[in-house]
């Protein structure tokens, strides 16, 4: 039996092919954010870094020295191949930002030995609040799912663990939000207090100007990581374990509250300091690797969701 001609036909040649073009270039958009928002975090992690350690440095801790200077020849190279990837996209930074973002660095690193230290804090602040506004940008091209875009395709709606219909494009910008202001944000204060208590530890004393610093930024901290608790608590339950590392939070949040009051203690009390600096360090710093590290995971589960989205609109009728 010879099949009816033209039941199964190829796309013909009146198939909609400039839709399809718009389908390649939302695709290729939201690829090149995503690849940008992955170095932009690698970025933001290696200069808080490097503001803890330069700060450590100037206090006359010496023992950062040979990790420090890795750490500035690695910031070269990422900032290198940032500029790099955005000058190939479609303006998703713009000329503006990454110059403003280059002469933020050259000024950092450049006779850093000399500057004083409050004025290696602050650039180094300024730096990463450029870079967090960028993540906060690039993230705004991923709320729309490249479905919703495409000919004006409805999204697909989700059943949540309990039954009940649980919209895609909710849970997206929820994880978006999470991944990308949220704890980023929590992330930065853990490491201006890092910053500020190792310097504070390695000169022995903490004057009023750090002091007053130190105070406010970890009274942010409290109020951001209460928020942060509770969002955690709510994607635990609707993601299905698709970010292993929430559940850890928990235990991690006790680890933050420790290191807050260990500052406001050993730090904050007035008199000399005799807190290793090196141990406040790295009780920060495993704090903010695994805070990281769900960053990481979020944006992740962020492009799987991408590339789901993609399959389903091409198997739609």
């Amino acid at each position: 039996m010879i099949a009816h001609k033209g039941l199964f036909s190829a796309p013909s040649a009146s198939t909609d092919t400039g839709m399809f073009a718009q389908f390649c270039e939302l695709y290729r958009q939201r690829q090149d954010a995503l690849n940008l928002i992955k170095q932009l975090i690698q970025m933001i992690k290696a200069v808080q870094r490097h503001r803890g350690m330069s700060m450590a440095l100037l206090g006359g801790n010496t023992l950062f020295r040979e990790e420090f200077d890795r750490l500035q020849l690695q910031l070269e190279r990422r900032l290198m191949s940032l500029q790099t990837f955005a000058a190939h996209t479609n303006q998703l930074l713009s000329e503006r930002d990454q110059e403003n973002l280059h002469s933020a660095w050259v000024t950092i690193s450049r006779d850093w030995q000399q500057d004083s230290v409050i004025d290696n804090y602050e650039l180094h602040c300024h730096l990463i609040e450029q870079l967090l506004g960028m993540l906060a940008t690039l993230a705004k091209q991923l709320e729309q799912p490249v479905s919703a875009l495409v000919n004006n395709h409805a999204d697909v709606p989700l059943v949540n663990v309990d039954g009940t219909s649980y919209p895609n494009r909710f849970r997206h910008l929820e994880v978006l939000h999470f991944s990308t202001r949220l704890m980023p944000s929590v992330v930065e204060q853990i490491g201006r207090i890092r910053a500020l208590s190792t310097y504070a530890a390695a000169i022995g004393h903490c004057d009023s100007h750090h002091d007053g610093k130190l105070r406010y930024v970890i009274q942010c901290t409290r109020v951001n990581n209460e928020k942060l608790r509770h969002q955690a608590k709510r994607l635990e339950g609707i993601l299905e374990g698709d970010i292993g590392l929430l559940g850890q939070l928990k235990s991690y949040e006790i680890k933050l509250m420790f290191l807050l009051t260990m500052v406001e203690t050993d730090v904050l009390h007035g008199g000399k300091i005799t807190t290793d600096s090196n141990r406040l360090f790295n009780v920060a710093t495993d704090i903010i690797d695994v805070y990281l590290h769900v960053i990481e995971d979020g944006i992740q589960l962020i492009t799987r969701w991408h590339e789901e989205d993609i399959e389903t609109w091409l198997q739609s009728a």
